[in-house]
């Protein structure tokens, strides 16, 4: 929101008034001088102050809804970047898997590298619920189970 007034006193006074009223405006130009609002709280702020409720209601129904779409493609991506980042790992866990004869390897081992094998696309705590131990034991087995290669 950009108000134009005469001469840069005005401005500032207009902005020293706008403060004391939780509105935060900043001043640019020289002929005519600019006072403007940038943030949507001040925005908002000034349209209620001046009892222009519907388009503070409009506005303020703008930013929540603005807000819910973010917070959402945030959880999107991550969900997203997780599921990508799942999948790489378990590929590479059964890449090394399929590299050794698994008949050498400890009884509970061999468990765990068969459950990864047969579950691809499971995570360590799907994997963890099949072999009934935690998530933490399923991942160390599958850590030492593929140091063992290298």
């Amino acid at each position: 929101m950009e108000f134009a007034v005469e001469g840069m006193d005005v401005a500032r006074a207009l902005c020293d008034k706008l403060a004391g009223h939780d509105v935060f405006a900043n001043i640019s130009g020289e002929s005519p001088v600019r006072v403007y609002i940038k943030d949507s709280e001040s925005i908002c702020n000034l349209l209620a102050l001046v009892g222009a409720k519907k388009c503070f209601y409009e506005l303020n129904n703008q930013i929540a809804m603005r807000s819910i779409r973010n917070v959402s493609n945030r959880r999107a991506n991550c969900d997203n970047a997780n599921i990508a980042r799942q999948i790489k790992t378990a590929a590479m866990q059964i890449e090394g898997l399929l590299k050794i004869d698994l008949g050498t390897l400890p009884i509970e081992l061999q468990q765990t590298a068969r459950a990864r094998i047969d579950n691809p696309d499971a995570t360590l705590e799907e994997l963890a619920n099949i072999l009934g131990v935690s998530k933490s034991g399923v991942k160390h087995r599958l850590t030492k189970i593929i140091s063992m290669i290298h």
